[in-house]
């Protein structure tokens, strides 16, 4: 997809202050150091969900956090059109849910699918986590992560 200052606008998006280049999303340049200092100084759960996604099988480049539109998503994949958002107790609340239910609007009036886990599942259950994610864009998990799935998904340890 083409995305220009006109199509932004025809789905009520404000391009004002948007970076356009190529079939990319348009992002706003002014996150460009956040991003690099949240995929500096990260959480515990989109470090383990990267590590997963980046060794993954699958055969599809995924970025972290990646300046799309005014927002910074946790994890992009730029072929398959998805948005990755990791949710923890922040998202706890009606504002933020409210926030978080603008932000996808916004992605997905750009074409781009947005799939929500939460910080916990990623700990407690990171393949199955992971499977929701490639399920939702139509890739099993058994063969994103073929020799990681033996059963005892735990004992995986995405940090070594």
């Amino acid at each position: 997809m083409l995305y220009t200052p006109d199509s932004l606008r025809s789905v009520g998006i404000n391009p004002e202050g948007l970076l356009f280049f190529r079939d990319m999303p348009p992002y706003d340049p002014n996150l460009k150091p956040l991003s690099r200092d949240l995929r500096t100084y990260g959480v515990k759960a989109e470090a383990y969900l990267w590590k997963m996604l980046k060794h993954s099988q699958s055969g599809y480049k995924f970025t972290r956090q990646r300046p799309i539109l005014h927002y910074i998503a946790d994890f992009y994949c730029h072929e398959l059109h998805l948005v990755v958002e990791i949710d923890g107790r922040s998202h706890n609340n009606e504002d933020a849910a409210q926030r978080d239910r603008q932000r996808d609007r916004d992605m997905e009036a750009l074409g781009l699918k947005v799939v929500r886990v939460w910080d916990h599942d990623v700990l407690k259950y990171p393949l199955a986590t992971a499977g929701r994610i490639f399920q939702a864009v139509g890739v099993e998990v058994s063969k994103a992560f073929s020799g990681l799935n033996d059963g005892s998904e735990r004992l995986w340890n995405p940090f070594s």
